[in-house]
């Protein structure tokens, strides 16, 4: 999940932080133009592999409407995540402009087949006024592994393995409306392609999201976003399948950030997603199904230097569908390392 840094004194184009300062395209608008670089480097454990990825990108900014196998708990596994991104910053008469790319992924120690990486580029416009900034930002995902399917799970038994590939572009606009309050508005559309075995679960879907950021003194911030969600499957024109997992999402985040010292720093999120799926085919296990999701996270940041920060944290989600007898679980434990330069 993402906690979103929320002090306005840093005038941020992306407020966010990922797992060591946490997994978002972060980028600071900064007061000169140039080329700037950073690497991160983060540690985890978890118990729960195939939860793993999309309890990471359970973010406000991320993608937290990434999909997860319905058979859970395949194992445990030591995580690495690399990222590097390259920023080309440029001033004009319309203001700041950042030119970002990304490249992140994530290692599993244990269950190799789970490894995967991710790619991005953004777009960050400072717009006259000082006010308001427009942002623009493509992520790919490609061939990620979602696990195995139990016997007789879902028709999917026979099937092997399930593969994603997702693609989806974001548009955002944020306006600063009080000296410590800004709004966010969020559109996004995407594509999610499935391995043969599985392609009637291809789908499209589209986002329209709300974020408030608020410095209630400094020091300390929250935000808080509501995303509203629509995923349309080609399985909802196959009535042979039988399967049709069309859905409508409503997801909330609630993060806090309390800096302590000029080094230390603490923050906390937790979120809440419902999805209620929509197929009318007979039969389907996904007719009137729905899946809850809570999770939670701490983590505190040390600044060891002006360029190295250090980080550790825990998180733990509860996962759930309707029509499963118990929920799945996870816990990862982080630590990380972010160098700027």
């Amino acid at each position: 999940m993402l906690l979103l840094l929320c002090s306005q004194a840093q005038a941020e184009t992306d407020m966010s932080l990922d797992a060591s300062e946490m997994k978002d395209m972060k980028m600071d608008v900064e007061s000169e133009s140039g080329w700037h670089v950073g690497g991160e480097m983060n540690a985890f454990y978890t118990d729960d592999v195939a939860l793993f990825s999309a309890s990471q990108r359970l973010s406000l900014q991320e993608d937290p409407t990434q999909p997860v196998i319905q058979t859970t708990g395949q194992g445990s596994s030591g995580v690495f995540e690399p990222v590097a991104h390259l920023t080309r910053s440029l001033q004009s008469s319309w203001g700041r402009t950042d030119l970002t790319a990304r490249a992140q992924g994530f290692v599993f120690t244990d269950q190799a087949a789970f490894s995967h990486g991710t790619y991005g580029a953004q777009l960050t416009q400072a717009l006259p006024g000082g006010e308001t900034i427009f942002r623009m930002r493509y992520h790919y995902g490609p061939h990620l592994f979602l696990g195995n399917h139990g016997p007789g799970e879902l028709r999917s038994s026979d099937r092997g393995g399930e593969y994603v590939t997702t693609h989806f572009g974001t548009a955002e606009l944020e306006r600063k409306l009080l000296e410590n309050v800004t709004i966010r508005g969020l559109a996004r559309y995407g594509d999610r392609s499935y391995n043969e075995s599985f392609a009637h679960r291809n789908t499209r879907f589209w986002t329209l999201g709300t974020h408030i950021m608020w410095e209630i003194k400094p020091g300390i911030g929250l935000v808080v976003g509501y995303h509203y969600e629509r995923g349309l499957a080609d399985g909802r024109h196959n009535p042979q399948i039988g399967e049709d997992i069309s859905y409508v999402t409503h997801y909330v985040e609630a993060e806090l950030e309390a800096r302590f010292t000029d080094k230390l720093t603490l923050l906390g999120g937790f979120d809440l997603e419902q999805t209620n799926y929509t197929s009318g085919l007979p039969g389907d296990d996904f007719l009137g199904a729905r899946e809850k999701i809570y999770q939670g996270e701490v983590l505190a940041r040390y600044q060891l230097t002006e360029a190295l920060a250090l980080s550790i944290g825990y998180l733990h989600g509860r996962w759930k569908l309707s029509y499963e007898e118990e929920a799945a679980r996870i816990n990862t434990v982080t630590f990380g390392s972010l160098l700027r330069f």
